[in-house]
């Protein structure tokens, strides 16, 4: 891997796992506003928290290299359930940003496995 990927590839892992620390801690702090969301969207209350929580660890997990691959597979399938739902609910635009950070989510996973391989 060049140096100019690896450099790509840790500016990506920092910037997602910052989102997905302060996404999954805000999930965490304002329990009450995401369990409702949750539930409009058909799920149960509790699994709110259990997002919140894997995502809080996922990012936490992209900035250490051993656990990147790992986490960012986990949170790859946080977000289909994300591009899933909001799909299924006729919000195409707001299923554009899951799809993006998935597609991202992918890339880092792929380079991490390829540079444990190397």
């Amino acid at each position: 891997m060049s140096k100019g990927q690896k450099i790509a590839m840790w500016v990506i892992s920092i910037l997602l796992g910052a989102m997905f620390v302060f996404g999954g801690g805000m999930k965490l702090l304002k329990s009450e506003e995401t369990k409702a969301m949750f539930v409009h969207y058909g799920y149960a209350a509790w699994f709110a928290t259990f997002i919140g929580v894997c995502e809080t660890l996922g990012g936490l997990g992209l900035l250490l290299p051993r656990l990147a691959a790992l986490a960012a597979s986990g949170l790859s399938i946080i977000m289909m359930g994300a591009v899933y739902t909001h799909f299924t609910h006729q919000e195409y635009t707001h299923g554009l940003i899951p799809l993006v950070i998935l597609a991202l989510l992918i890339g880092i996973a792929w380079m991490r496995v390829k540079e444990a391989k190397a």
